[in-house]
């Protein structure tokens, strides 16, 4: 199955950031495609209370702020973070693939 990003759902979070989510046909795992440029989120750490997630870095750096550390990420870099982990991201000029599994929900993100 192709997945367009012109069929892809574009979701802005602050001035920070742009999310663009692809309609994967699967409740198994979930796929978007990230631009962070500062901050995300604005405030607070992020946390997937139901699936982990993989952030391949595709171009930029920016550095992970992780409740186990702070991780500086750049092309080519993955970045794995666990189910209930807490993290914020500072992105410069920072492109990222996010695969998550389960499929990530809004229902199931929370920032704290």
């Amino acid at each position: 199955m192709l997945l367009k990003k012109d069929e892809s759902t574009k979701k802005t979070y602050g001035e920070s950031a742009t999310v663009w989510e692809y309609e994967v046909p699967s409740e198994r795992m979930s796929f978007a495609l990230a631009a962070i440029d500062g901050r995300y989120p604005a405030s607070g750490m992020a946390v997937n209370l139901k699936c982990e997630q993989m952030n391949y870095v595709l171009s930029g750096a920016g550095v992970v702020h992780s409740e186990f550390g702070d991780f500086p990420i750049e092309e080519g870099d993955v970045y794995h973070v666990k189910e209930h982990e807490q993290y914020w991201i500072e992105g410069f000029h920072l492109t990222i693939v996010l695969v998550n599994a389960p499929a990530w929900k809004r229902e199931q993100y929370s920032v704290c």
